[in-house]
């Protein structure tokens, strides 16, 4: 398999076709998936993914205990795991139709190991691209938090202290650069003094 990233990866196989199962492990099995679980059932699935993240879920369709569509509708709306549908040829347009806006991958069958493993990567790039973003978000909030502590530290000195908003942004800084602390940390304790 090509290179995805250094990050190692999980996926969980939804089939009762051992054969199946078998050419998804062979294709699939390389330093990037440390974790490849089989379930036969949705019902095993559905048990399983309430003990474990997964990155990648391929159900293989029609599965003992219901065709597979409906499960995945039911876990795409639950857990961010890219999901992929192996669907018979004769039904794939139909069950594509079904899942296509929730952000499932439909390959019919029967399909090709390159297939597979490019969905896989494809499925797997999009989660990374997910992940980073969400990083990226939690700094900001994290940033925007600070500045508002930092704002409100800097109200309660101009009020109770009499500075102007200068002096009281220099206090903060020279403060937190004296102490080795975060501005943050200044700030809080200075909201905790007169609050």
């Amino acid at each position: 398999m090509g290179k995805i990233t250094d990050r190692q990866y999980s996926i969980l196989i939804v089939s009762a076709v051992e054969q199946l199962n078998t050419f998804v492990k062979k294709n699939i099995s390389d330093r990037h998936f440390t974790t490849i679980e089989v379930r036969k059932s949705a019902a095993l699935a559905a048990q399983e993914l309430l003990n474990r993240h997964y990155d990648v879920i391929i159900v293989n369709a029609p599965l003992p205990d219901n065709f597979g569509v409906d499960f995945v509708l039911d876990i795409c709306g639950r857990y961010t795991s890219g999901i992929i549908i192996l669907s018979p040829g004769e039904v794939a347009d139909d069950v594509t139709e079904r899942v296509i806006d929730h952000g499932v991958v439909v390959l019919a069958k029967p399909m090709t190991a390159r297939g597979l493993v490019r969905n896989i990567r494809h499925l797997i790039a999009i989660q990374n691209k997910f992940h980073d973003t969400e990083k990226k978000l939690l700094s900001m909030e994290d940033k925007m938090k600070e500045i508002r502590i930092v704002s409100q530290a800097k109200c309660l000195l101009v009020e109770k202290e009499h500075l102007t908003e200068a002096e009281a942004h220099s206090r903060i800084g020279k403060l937190a650069m004296d102490r080795c602390i975060s501005r943050r940390a200044v700030a809080e304790e200075i909201i905790d003094r007169w609050e």
